[in-house]
């Protein structure tokens, strides 16, 4: 569960706020998932009622993200990868060329990264020396990983961070630790863009003064940490600061602090006590030393973020000073970064960002079954099917796409096909005398044959029966084709069940399903559900062994599967207690776009960063969530979200939404959620908004929900 701050509005005549409500609601509720990473879009010739209502819901998302900030660095450089591969490293070699993100990154491919020599007299014989120093980011295994991965997930992918970033002070050549800081010059290093002093070192540790420096005169007053000091008199030999006498060198607890007379740093002139002046160093402690796994500075010391590193011989050459990452990821945690979010190192001195994805369009597709259909062959015109009430497997484009399904047999172009198991002397195209046979039917989109609503005959694939070992040999059924993305499905008949693996040539993850009913056999069978052969215990009822992505069984997955190349697995849980797989599928293969950056200045802010755009240039928004505001007759991406070019009667015919009435619906759109609410017509289309923006509004995928006013909606569930 996770706190919603919900502010209600009127979107009638104006975008005030009018009131505000608290409440709690699941991560399907409105406003998840758009608090973040998010635009509106309306129509470039809408009404003014609808960009008053768009700017109503950026009012609310901004409000419901309060609480929240959000760090960003302007300005920073480095390197972007267009082509990180989903469920890898991010340094891992692409399909096409090396990643431009290393796992370890130098000045040579982040500018603002220190390379340089340094130059310290450590008080030796040998008086100032120079040491060659360079920086380091190191991402290490970092990893752009998807729901397969982790379906706890809130989103379909994540950058993950398993104590792997890192940051490194290096020293190229071996430096000297064993110093006397009372003849040796300070040492100074800048560390994540920070100054520090250094003022001990040994093999294993850094002494660090993490007071805070400041030069006072007579008179004058500071504050630290909230406690306020005064230097009221200053002598060649000490201070008094607070009442208290310090002699130069030492320090006492004032105010609850450590106040520190820095040595050598009086400036005292009997003759012009006007300028004397005095370095003190105040902090809650004045130095501390350091070993490897220790908390960084302002880190909580029992479960720090971020812990320093450093090797057991920081005398050696190589040796460093480094900062790194401490939070092991675990299912119970929310430690990674959604698309749009970054780790940011301490300091703000860098940050590694999950930028966004491939822009992509995505296409359902359905695998189900029914125990009644009439199969044709493949020339008769005839009102008399060749086989009658049969039971199959159907897979079909939930949109109807004519061209969406290859068969290899015949290259026959379709939007749904069916399977049939037809035992010896079974075949609805022929007798098969020994064997069965997977008879593959398809809809004759094309009306190649008359009445080409019906399923017609494509072609059998013969069992083969050998000992006791009965089975249809891996055979290679036809293919999916979205855009750039081709997937082969091809099946076999094991144990009898029937298994259908579906493989995308650009991703060497493929997934499976396995069909039963009555086991299939050289004269009996039947495809009737996903799973096994018993009803009591197969029929309706997901089990893990339904459904593999790879070698992993994911049938009782609860979220959303995203496998490797973008192919999303609808809810496999739900729907194969429903004996359904629904699966999209990407237009092209999808890669995350990640950055390593440093520098640059850094700047908070604590809204949902929320963009409104008009529908013509909804391609700047690639890759965020979408709140869809007005009907197909007035905004495009209303209308390709409902599959065609609509004016007002065909939204009603293809919603069932008419005058009076308004629709609030989600959709998956290219891997993300695009939520349309819309009305009839304008004034319909405020009561939407208006209803979105004062109730619990489920935003879950295919949840659609059909209201008459702005307090009344009711979910539709055909």
């Amino acid at each position: 569960m996770k706190k919603i701050f919900r502010k209600a509005m009127n979107v009638a005549g104006s975008a005030i706020l009018i009131g505000a409500t608290v409440g709690m609601a699941a991560a399907a509720s409105y406003p998840d998932p758009f608090t973040s990473n998010t635009a509106i879009v309306v129509g470039a010739n809408a009404a003014p009622s609808d960009n008053i209502a768009a700017a109503s819901v950026a009012s609310n998302l901004d409000a419901a993200s309060a609480g929240t900030t959000t760090t960003t660095l302007t300005g920073a450089s480095g390197v972007t990868e267009t082509e990180v591969a989903l469920g890898g490293n991010i340094s891992t070699t692409t399909s096409s060329a090396v990643s431009k993100i290393a796992a370890s990154l130098t000045d040579s491919k982040i500018s603002s990264l220190l390379d340089e020599k340094i130059r310290w007299d450590d008080g030796g014989a040998s008086g100032a020396d120079d040491y060659n120093i360079h920086e380091e980011i190191i991402v290490g295994s970092m990893s752009i990983l998807t729901t397969f991965n982790d379906n706890d997930f809130d989103e379909l992918l994540a950058l993950t961070n398993d104590k792997q970033l890192e940051y490194r002070y290096v020293f190229d050549d071996a430096f000297n630790v064993t110093f006397d800081n009372t003849i040796a010059d300070d040492l100074y290093l800048t560390i994540l863009g920070k100054s520090y002093e250094i003022s001990a070192m040994t093999t294993a540790s850094i002494t660090v003064i993490t007071s805070e420096e400041v030069s006072v005169g007579v008179g004058e007053t500071v504050t630290v940490d909230g406690k306020t000091f005064t230097l009221e008199d200053l002598s060649t030999t000490s201070a008094k600061v607070n009442g208290e006498t310090i002699a130069s060198g030492a320090s006492k607890k004032i105010n609850g602090l450590q106040v520190e007379v820095k040595a050598s740093s009086i400036f005292y002139n009997d003759n012009f006590p006007e300028t004397a002046t005095v370095t003190l160093k105040i902090g809650s402690d004045i130095s501390k030393t350091y070993t490897a796994g220790e908390e960084y500075i302002g880190e909580d010391e029992d479960d720090p973020t971020w812990v320093w590193t450093m090797p057991t011989s920081l005398d050696a050459a190589g040796a460093y000073i480094g900062v790194k990452y401490n939070q092991k990821e675990t299912r119970d945690t929310d430690d990674v970064v959604y698309e749009g979010g970054s780790y940011l190192l301490p300091e703000n001195f860098g940050e590694v960002s999950f930028d966004g994805i491939t822009d992509v369009t995505y296409e359902d597709f359905k695998i189900y079954f029914d125990e009644s259909e009439d199969l044709w062959d493949n020339v008769s015109q005839i009102s008399t099917a060749n086989v009658t009430d049969a039971p199959v497997m159907i897979i079909e484009s939930v949109s109807g796409t004519k061209d969406a399904i290859t068969l290899t047999t015949g290259s026959q172009e379709t939007s749904k096909i069916y399977l049939r198991w037809a035992g010896a002397g079974l075949g609805g195209a022929g007798v098969y005398a020994d064997n069965a046979s997977l008879e593959v039917y398809y809809s004759d989109v094309d009306s190649t044959v008359q009445e080409s609503i019906k399923p017609r005959w494509s072609t059998a694939y013969s069992a083969i029966n050998t000992s006791t070992v009965f089975s249809v040999p891996a055979a290679t059924l036809g293919t999916i084709t979205v855009g750039d993305t081709v997937l082969t499905m091809s099946a076999n008949v094991t144990a009898g069940n029937l298994v259908i693996r579906f493989t995308d040539a650009e991703a060497a993850q493929s997934f499976t399903v396995d069909a039963g009913g009555v086991e299939l056999a050289n004269l009996t069978g039947e495809l009737k559900w996903f799973g096994g052969d018993s009803e009591t215990v197969d029929k309706e009822t997901g089990v893990s062994t339904d459904l593999y992505v790879g070698t992993t069984a994911v049938g009782v997955y609860d979220n959303d599967i995203m496998t490797t190349n973008g192919q999303i697995i609808q809810a496999p849980e739900t729907n194969l207690d429903n004996d359904e797989v629904i699966f999209s599928v990407p237009s092209d293969r999808v890669y995350a776009k990640v950055s390593v950056v440093a520098g640059g200045e850094a700047s908070t802010s604590g809204d949902a960063g929320v963009m409104t755009v008009m529908d013509s240039a909804v391609s700047s928004v690639a890759g965020k969530n979408l709140i869809v505001v007005g009907g197909s007759a007035i905004n495009s991406v209303a209308a390709d979200l409902l599959g065609g070019e609509f004016r007002e009667g065909a939204f009603t015919a293809a919603t069932g939404v008419g005058a009076g009435e308004f629709l609030i619906q989600s959709f998956s759109r290219s891997g993300k959620t695009a939520l349309l609410v819309a009305g009839y017509n304008a004034a319909d289309t405020e009561k939407a908004v208006t209803y979105l923006l004062n109730n619990d509004v489920d935003t879950t995928v295919d949840v659609k929900m059909k209201g008459t006013s702005a307090t009344e909606a009711t979910v539709v569930t055909a």
